[in-house]
């Protein structure tokens, strides 16, 4: 295709596209003919991404180790872990360039199954409790700041962005904003209000998966939210303290809910014409 002098100047001088997970299909024909004028990146083109992609590491990996070595999983050790998978989840919002693009669909990845570990963990009291700040210098807060920011800084960047997709962005504000909620709760005198901002982000979160799947038929995050639902779930339902058939009814309501839930998305899935996405979101 042909394209005049002013044309090509102004499509050389857009921001280059970030990751395919976070385009929305209308992103990406906007963006299709920027590609076709650019054509193949060249082997040895330097990319500033990397190096900002190698800092940001470098500054994120400090984290568990201040938090870890002084405190010893106390002290809110856990926090900086989940500031980590906010910023893993934000990551892909700002990534340019398509050489970026599969590891930035990996760490948004690691960065959501790193915030169910330790929103699972803090989800229940005793452990919330146990893991509370002890003053507002302690490490493990300390620690969380950088990663955290990092977080922000990158949802704060991707809101100028309109080729970004609505639900990643929804995402990573949605980790990003548990995360300040669990450092806020720590440093109350129990730790049932970071349980209870725990257990609201995995219903939140695993909700959004399901609805993500069910527009888009993808199998991935659909089973991926049905069973964060379902554990969250069952684990609240053995904490009840119910004994004999009410624990047994309850616990085969979530099975039985389960199932049915994930039988019905493939009977759909199966009936329904669909497109496999590129990469799995």
């Amino acid at each position: 295709m042909a394209w005049s002098r002013d044309s090509s100047e102004g499509l050389r001088k857009e921001p280059a596209p970030i990751s395919d997970e976070t385009v929305s299909p209308g992103g990406a024909r906007a963006l299709a003919p920027r590609r076709e004028l650019e054509g193949p990146e060249r082997p040895g083109a330097r990319d500033p991404n990397r190096a900002v992609a190698g800092a940001s590491a470098a500054v994120l990996a400090c984290a568990p180790v201040l938090a870890f070595a002084p405190s010893r999983f106390q002290d809110g050790s856990l926090l900086p872990i989940a500031a980590l998978a906010a910023a893993f989840t934000s990551a892909p919002l700002v990534v340019r360039g398509d050489a970026l693009a599969p590891p930035a669909a990996a760490l948004r990845a690691v960065g959501r199954v790193t915030f169910y570990l330790v929103a699972f963990a803090l989800s229940f009291a005793p452990i919330a409790d146990a893991l509370r700040f002890r003053s507002a210098t302690s490490p493990g807060l300390l620690a969380a700041l950088p990663p955290l920011l990092l977080a922000l800084c990158a949802i704060v960047l991707s809101l100028r962005r309109h080729e970004v997709e609505a639900r990643a962005r929804g995402e990573a504000i949605l980790v990003t904003t548990a995360v300040l909620a669990f450092a806020a709760g720590l440093l109350l005198e129990t730790g049932v209000g970071v349980a209870v901002a725990a257990n609201l982000a995995l219903a939140f979160l695993a909700a959004g998966r399901i609805v993500r799947g069910v527009s888009s038929m993808a199998r991935g995050a659909f089973w991926e939210g049905l069973l964060v639902a379902a554990v969250v779930a069952g684990s609240r339902v053995a904490e009840v303290p119910l004994e004999g058939w009410p624990r047994a009814t309850s616990a085969f309501l979530v099975a039985a809910g389960t199932t049915a839930a994930g039988l019905l998305f493939e009977r759909r899935r199966t009936r329904e014409p669909h497109e496999a996405p590129a990469h799995a979101p």
